[in-house]
């Protein structure tokens, strides 16, 4: 999930990344990577995918190999400085740009195949199996192997992953049960917007109404909702006093996140060779989020027989609510063992974390740097609950401009700026021949800024996701052109919770504060860390309304 471009062989641990290099292709090879009809994406997949193609991987455009690092060499070759993390996206651009649509990069036992046609990705997800598989991250591999921890729902495949999804998504997904969550939330939210109040610069300060450390104070926010869903218990990361271990946990996670690419550049026998002091961060920082994790699960099961014994001891006593938590769920639902469960909870906790906070950080960047669009986005939602009313799930269906202003934020700055698939059967793409097992990756960053699939796409449009009441689209452009939390059985389980903690949080913003961009503040541009992260701090200023 989070790199990509990490990729196992049968015998080998290889690179594997986006490329650069080749000899521009003749015009009429650029032809046949033009974005093909609904009557190509419909046809069959497996026995038939021969048949249909007259072309293999290996007639597939590319970057020059080179023995050993492959293509590997064209994330540093002209790179100037360019940090790593933005080097990612640059190369997948120029390689979009040179190739095609869908081109190969090989590496040393191993060949990726990327794709940024709408129609081709939608023909991938659409052929899945009951278990669909992602790319591995051996690094994360050899972790869980020298510490004896197994993985849990964002990194499982096969039958085990099925196990721990069909769980979690009672309760992750089905839309009833994900409602019951926004009374916390909104709580939470309230905590929060005093928070902001208390920590942005005071006014006649040079910054006056910023909020500096915007990402931290965000990370707080998520960190606090989504261990309330987990836990069913506020961790009092918003109070003045933050809760250490909440902070320390945070810190872990940011600090794995940030080593997660350097360490997956090297194959995982360097490592048992010479561990270098990314590799050592990385380790630590899983240890840490393992240690709290676990800690925090003893005091949640500790809470849970304390309840029992009190209401065995007092039966005539009320329990405290009808309905069991999320925590007490998983462990009432004897599919998981100890050692499930803590799986589990990291990946929740790990995951929802650091998504929804750099996606709630890029929403507000939006706000400040389209202020004409802001005033759309304040007209509708305080004509649908004023000022002080609380948005709830009903009311947020009411609210399609909000909902489009999220939709538009993650068509510009995807959470991740790619997305894996291993086919179980043959399939043939844009008339190439790909065999199964081979490694896809599906280029979102790339397909959101395709000027082919999306009108003016580099400007910030809300209105282009508005439809008519009803309407249901079936243009595969239109439909697979922009899809941050995957589709299928493997689209992303966090995805209903993440949009309600975003959805709720932007409303109370909107009837709150006016937010606007400092004139002296630089461009904020999109950085992969894992997650696609702002590459300097987001500088708002909170101005209360009127």
């Amino acid at each position: 999930m989070i790199m990509a471009y990490v990729v196992r062989t049968k015998s080998k641990i290889s690179l594997a990344a986006a490329s650069a290099g080749r000899t521009v292709l003749s015009k009429k090879r650029q032809e046949l990577r033009s974005l093909p009809s609904w009557s190509t994406l419909s046809s069959s997949v497996n026995s038939d995918a021969a048949k249909e193609s007259s072309k293999t991987i290996s007639d597939l455009p590319g970057p020059i190999s080179l023995p050993i690092i492959g293509a590997a060499w064209t994330f540093f070759a002209g790179a100037k400085g360019q940090p790593l993390g933005k080097r990612i996206l640059a190369v997948q651009e120029e390689h979009a740009n040179k190739y095609g649509r869908i081109f190969r990069s090989r590496l040393p036992g191993v060949t990726i195949v990327s794709l940024s046609d709408p129609a081709d990705v939608a023909k991938v997800l659409r052929s899945e199996s009951k278990y669909p598989e992602r790319l591995q991250f051996p690094v994360l591999d050899y972790y869980r192997e020298k510490r004896q921890k197994i993985p849990g729902v964002f990194f499982l495949d096969g039958p085990e992953w099925y196990k721990h999804r069909s769980i979690l998504s009672k309760r992750m997904l089905r839309p009833k049960e994900v409602a019951d969550y926004a009374s916390g939330f909104n709580q939470i939210i309230t905590d929060f917007i005093h928070r902001l109040r208390t920590v942005r610069e005071p006014s006649g300060s040079e910054k006056e109404n910023e909020v500096c450390d915007l990402d931290k104070e965000l990370f707080k926010w998520s960190f606090e909702s989504v261990a309330e869903m987990l836990f069913d218990k506020r961790f009092g990361c918003l109070e003045s006093e933050v809760n250490k271990e909440a902070q320390t946990f945070i810190k872990a996670v940011g600090d794995f996140l940030h080593s997660a690419i350097g360490v997956g550049f090297l194959p995982t026998w360097f490592y048992k060779i010479y561990e270098t002091q990314q590799f050592k961060t990385f380790f630590s920082s899983f240890d840490t989020m393992y240690e709290y994790a676990e800690l925090f699960i003893e005091r949640r099961i500790h809470d849970l027989e304390e309840q029992q014994r009190n209401q065995s001891s007092n039966p005539s006593k009320p329990s405290e609510r009808d309905k069991a938590g999320f925590f007490e769920f998983l462990l009432s639902s004897g599919k998981l063992t100890k050692d499930d469960l803590l799986a589990s909870v990291i990946d929740v906790l790990f995951a929802g974390v650091d998504t929804t906070s750099n996606t709630m950080q890029w929403i507000l960047y939006m706000m400040a740097k389209n202020p004409d669009k802001q005033d759309i986005l304040r007209q509708e939602v305080l004509s649908v609950l004023g000022d002080t009313t609380l948005a709830t799930p009903t009311t947020l269906t009411q609210m399609p401009y909000l909902k489009a202003w999220v939709r538009e934020t993650l068509r510009l700055y995807p959470v991740l700026c790619i997305i894996a698939r291993k086919p179980t059967e043959d399939i043939t793409l844009n008339g190439y021949l790909i065999p199964r097992g081979t490694q896809i990756q599906f280029l979102t960053h790339v397909m959101g800024r395709d000027e082919k699939l999306f009108e003016d796409a580099e400007a910030f449009r809300p209105e282009r996701w508005l439809r008519k009441k009803d309407a249901i689209p079936t243009d595969t452009a239109e439909a697979f052109s922009s899809i941050p939390f995957g589709f299928g059985t493997r689209m992303c389980i966090g995805r209903r919770i993440a949009e309600l903690e975003l959805h709720l949080l932007l409303a109370r913003i909107v009837q709150q504060f006016e937010i606007s961009y400092p004139p002296d503040a630089e461009n904020v541009e999109p950085f992969v860390r894992g997650v696609t992260i702002p590459d300097r701090a987001v500088r708002a200023k909170f101005v209360d309304r009127q």
